[in-house]
This record gives C-alpha cells, sequence and structure tokens, in this order.
C-alpha cells in the first residue's frame, strides 16, 4: 500500500498536482514509518522537502561545440561526441558518481563526497588531453553544497544552482571548483589562489578555485 502511495505520489507530481502529490507521500511516509523501513519513510521525506541532502555536484559541457561541428562535419562529430560520452559516463560512474543526466554537450553528476567528485573531474581532463588525434575542449564546475532529491530521480536546490553557475563561468580545460569542494581528495592536486566571484541568482559572494590537473 505505501509503495502504491509513493508511485502515485510520482504520478501526481508529474502532473502537475503538487497537492495531490503531497498528500500521497506524506501518507507513504507515515505507513512506511509504521512499518519499520525506514530507508523508504527516508526516501518520501526527501521527496517532500524535509530532508536535505549534502552531495557535490559536477557539471561538464563542451567549449564551443558548434564551431567543432562546422570544422569536423557531422559524421566526425558524432564520431567524437559518442567517445566524449562513453568516457565521461565512465570515468564518472567509476568514481562513485551518479549519473543524474546529459544537458546538452555535457553531463550533471553528483558525488557523496568532494574528493571522489575532484578524482573524476580530473581522470576526464586527463583523459581528454591524452585523446588522439583530436577531443573537445570541456569546462568542469564542482560544488559541495545542499539539495533535495526530485521525484524523477534528479536533484534540486542551491547546492546544483550554485554548482551549474560555477560550470558555466568554467573556461576550456578548466575545473573549476567552490572552496567548499575541497574535500578529502584536494591535498592531491594544486589550486590556484582563490577568488571571490558574486554568481547570479546567489546572494553571498563565493571563493572559487582552479584544480591543477595536467
Amino acid at each position: 500500500m505505501a509503495e502504491a502511495q509513493m508511485l502515485l505520489g510520482f504520478a501526481l507530481r508529474r502532473s502537475g498536482d503538487e497537492d495531490g502529490a503531497r498528500d500521497e507521500l506524506t501518507a507513504a511516509k507515515g505507513a512506511f514509518e509504521r512499518l519499520g523501513a525506514a530507508l523508504a519513510a527516508e526516501r518520501a521525506a526527501e521527496l517532500l522537502g524535509e530532508h536535505k541532502l549534502s552531495r557535490t555536484f559536477v557539471f561538464t559541457d563542451i567549449v564551443d561545440s558548434t564551431k567543432l561541428v562546422e570544422a569536423l562535419g557531422e559524421e566526425k562529430w558524432k564520431k567524437l561526441l559518442g567517445w566524449h560520452d562513453r568516457t565521461l559516463g565512465e570515468l564518472i560512474s567509476d568514481r562513485g558518481g551518479e549519473v543524474i543526466k546529459q544537458t546538452g554537450d555535457g553531463y550533471f553528476a553528483a558525488f557523496q563526497t568532494p574528493g571522489a567528485a575532484l578524482e573524476a573531474a580530473v581522470a576526464i581532463q586527463r583523459a581528454l588531453d591524452a585523446h588522439e588525434p583530436l577531443a573537445p575542449d570541456v569546462r568542469i564546475g564542482l560544488h559541495t553544497g545542499g539539495a533535495f532529491h526530485r521525484a524523477d530521480d534528479d536533484y534540486a536546490g542551491q547546492g546544483v544552482h550554485v554548482a551549474a553557475r560555477i560550470g558555466a563561468l568554467a573556461g576550456g580545460c578548466e575545473i573549476l571548483a567552490s572552496r567548499e569542494s575541497l574535500g578529502d581528495g584536494a591535498a592531491r592536486f594544486p589550486v590556484s589562489e582563490p577568488r571571490r566571484t558574486e554568481l547570479k541568482g546567489v546572494a553571498d559572494a563565493i571563493e572559487l578555485v582552479s584544480i591543477e590537473w595536467r
């Protein structure tokens, strides 16, 4: 019964009936708690926005992809993009990351720890650098912050917005990270001097550093 209520909550949220979705998810949460199904109850709480999660979010994006298509032609671009997608997906997954979705010519991923996210970002840039005869320039942004699960296994919240803004500021072949992202794996990689930057839609300025991956 509780699982059916959870699924109905998903369906109602997708259809735009947020009030109905919250009613079903609240009922599911209560039922799971009575059954002692702690993980399922926590999942329902996340969907209700009651529990915020902390994750390190990563956004990647190919720089000047339109120019690359024009220079390479459709067939070569299709082959290169296929290699890019396979490589990035594998490197993210191999380091414990969760590929949330592809965003145009890039990826949105979430990691449990900053160290794993940094390891993946560095591995991505090194794989691109080593690829012959050509690889696209990719920018990568990282930020550790709070968010919550949505019904479609996407994430939403301030942490996601900040990570996306940082990714948009990164240059080609750059890994740009917030100071909050310098966790357990940061000591392995040199970083630039921090710079305070104002991000659109974010009240406070944030300190950003560039990760030296070469």
